[in-house]
């Protein structure tokens, strides 16, 4: 059984190239900003939130979401995608967004898929003062 997603639409996802990203060697972390030269488009469920800010946890802090996109493996695995953390959504439908993956979730497992089916993207907004969300 694979399940399917509600109101699926296209989502823009640009590919972090962290080989071809000029890094500082001792924060770990892109200087400027990341190379991105891969887009790929895949059908998501899109569900924006309105929680922004830092949670506490056991690790310590962790910045919590502004809302989630919700895969189906067997279509990221037919795009040849592999999500990760700080990965770019530049659109969610006809929403032009300016959103990163800050933590992923395995999602829907199955005994006959052999596991998770679905892979849930949390995604935050970096910089909200910039950020348009077209009209409304």
């Amino acid at each position: 059984m694979i399940p399917k997603l509600l109101h699926p639409v296209p989502c823009v996802i640009e590919k972090i190239d962290r080989a071809g990203t000029i890094m500082d060697e001792d924060a770990r972390e892109p200087i400027q900003s990341a190379s991105r030269p891969t887009t790929v488009t895949v059908p998501g469920q899109v569900e924006w939130g309105t929680q922004m800010g830092l949670e506490a946890a056991k690790t310590g802090p962790r910045e919590t979401s502004s809302g989630y996109v919700l895969f189906r493996r067997i279509d990221l695995e037919a795009a040849g995608v592999t999500l990760e953390d700080n990965d770019r959504l530049a659109k969610l439908g006809d929403v032009e967004t300016d959103v990163y993956i800050n933590r992923l979730e395995w999602k829907g497992h199955y005994p006959d898929q052999g596991g998770p089916t679905m892979v849930k993207a949390y995604f935050a907004d970096r910089a909200p003062s910039k950020q348009t969300r077209g009209e409304i």
